[in-house]
């Protein structure tokens, strides 16, 4: 599925890094796990906010960390028993669960956490990379198309926070 989904481009400030990372783990990360039926989403939206003061000093981010260690330990175990395979075939082709743009901001945005000494964002990375791999086969709790249309939805709203916050951010949009 090709689309033309709009990029930001942002000051690499530890305020638009932290808006960054707070959307990765506490949203979208949180979404695929819920939408995949993996274990315990609601640990991360309950996670304190990332300010920049959290970027500044990795350090403050260890308990973003944690949670994300502990939910893929527990999606990982989830997954090994064989959980979500009611009815579904797993050499079926895989469908899109996520604009491929979101995987290119959580990886670039990944590659930035840890350059600053946190994997929070790599592990998030994972997560969300996992939770696809499921949604995508069909072995989630909805279909891909849904959490295609969740998440190109949150990070519109990310696209549209990060405008009005950080003056100097740029929208592109590759015309295709």
């Amino acid at each position: 599925m090709k689309t033309n989904m709009p990029v930001v481009t942002v000051p690499a400030t530890d305020r638009a890094t932290a808006a960054l990372a707070d959307w990765l783990i506490r949203d979208l990360t949180a979404v695929m796990l819920e939408q995949a039926g993996l274990p315990d989403p609601q640990r991360l939206r309950r996670l304190p906010t990332i300010t920049a003061a959290h970027i500044g000093k990795p350090g403050k981010l260890r308990r973003h960390v944690r949670a994300l260690e502990q939910g893929l330990e527990q999606a990982d175990r989830h997954l090994l028993a064989g959980a979500p395979r009611q009815g579904h075939s797993l050499g079926s082709e895989p469908v899109p669960a996520v604009p491929a743009e979101l995987f290119d901001v959580a990886a670039e945005l990944a590659g930035t956490v840890a350059e600053r000494g946190s994997p929070a964002a790599a592990l998030a990375n994972r997560a969300v990379l996992l939770a696809a791999g499921v949604i995508g086969r069909g072995l989630g709790r909805v279909e891909a198309s849904v959490t295609w249309s969740t998440t190109a939805g949150s990070y519109c709203a990310l696209l549209a926070q990060l405008w009005q916050d950080e003056p100097e951010a740029q929208v592109l949009v590759d015309p295709g």
